[in-house]
């Protein structure tokens, strides 16, 4: 079997998918650590029995609804390659444009945070994006932690630093240190979480999921503190549901110590993105 035929039967067989032929060829470039164009520069070649068989596992593993990221051990953020793992939620292009939206407000931020961090790659694109600053990731999840560090080594970022704590527990209150606190917290509601497609509610740690009753137990811990380590004019962003946007709104809106908040729609025209200034 040549290997346009190998991805044609791995197409067939992930039939269910939203894009099956790409995942088949993700999923055959990263077993031969191809670049896409190197697979139809190859696809006429004979793929060997060695290659066949560890092609038909992971594609049954995908097939299964396991993650693409956790077979391939990678995701793309903001046009760079980070580790990935079911220890931590997977980054989604909804993320990036949050993060993108994050650091447009910034010239030359001293310090910034990173509540949730997960894997890190929030975190990592800051401290690469703002050299000069000081940036830190924090997360409950120890697991999750030791991800972000292996990403934090992979691009060398030592103005990030990583604190394993519970959201702004670590903090002295009314340090009015950072710039800018931008989080994605769990925030679906726990009696939705198996509604989920397979891949996220089996494939990403429900710690990472699960926001409580309304979904916003988290979001609304954070709102009640971070004004205490937010400097005067500092940015909050949060990443929410869409159906979250409205009341998270009005809960800043009627608090004096925000101004200025604005949301944002994500790239599929979708409400999820809120951000205030701290008086």
């Amino acid at each position: 079997m040549n290997f346009f035929n190998s991805r044609g039967w791995a197409e067939a067989e992930l039939g269910e998918l939203e894009f099956p032929r790409l995942e088949a060829e993700l999923l055959l470039c990263h077993l031969m650590n191809w670049k896409k164009h190197e697979l139809y520069l190859n696809h006429e070649k004979e793929i060997s029995k060695s290659n066949l068989k560890q092609y038909r596992e992971i594609v049954f593993r995908r097939k299964n609804r396991e993650p693409l990221q956790h077979i391939t051990g990678k995701v793309d953020f903001l046009g760079r390659s980070f580790i990935a793992g079911p220890e931590a939620l997977i980054a989604r292009p909804e993320t990036e444009f949050f993060a993108e939206r994050f650091i447009k407000e910034f010239i030359s931020p001293d310090y910034i945070l990173d509540v949730g961090t997960g894997s890190g790659v929030i975190a990592v694109s800051l401290a690469l994006e703002f050299p000069a600053a000081v940036v830190i990731g924090t997360d409950i999840s120890r697991e999750a932690l030791i991800i972000s560090q292996r990403n934090k080594e992979l691009f060398g970022t030592s103005n990030l630093s990583l604190i394993r704590t519970d959201l702004l527990k670590t903090f002295k209150r009314n340090s009015r240190i950072f710039d800018g606190v931008i989080a994605n917290l769990p925030y679906i509601p726990s009696s939705q979480i198996h509604d989920l497609e397979p891949e996220v509610s089996d494939g990403d740690p429900l710690i990472a999921l699960d926001g409580g009753t309304d979904g916003l137990d988290l979001v609304s811990e954070l709102i009640d503190t971070v004004p205490g380590i937010l400097r005067k004019g500092g940015i909050l962003a949060l990443e929410l549901d869409q159906e979250q946007v409205e009341p998270v709104s009005e809960i800043l809106e009627n608090d004096p110590l925000w101004k200025d908040i604005n949301t944002f729609r994500d790239f599929t025209g979708r409400p999820r993105i809120v951000i205030a200034r701290a008086t």
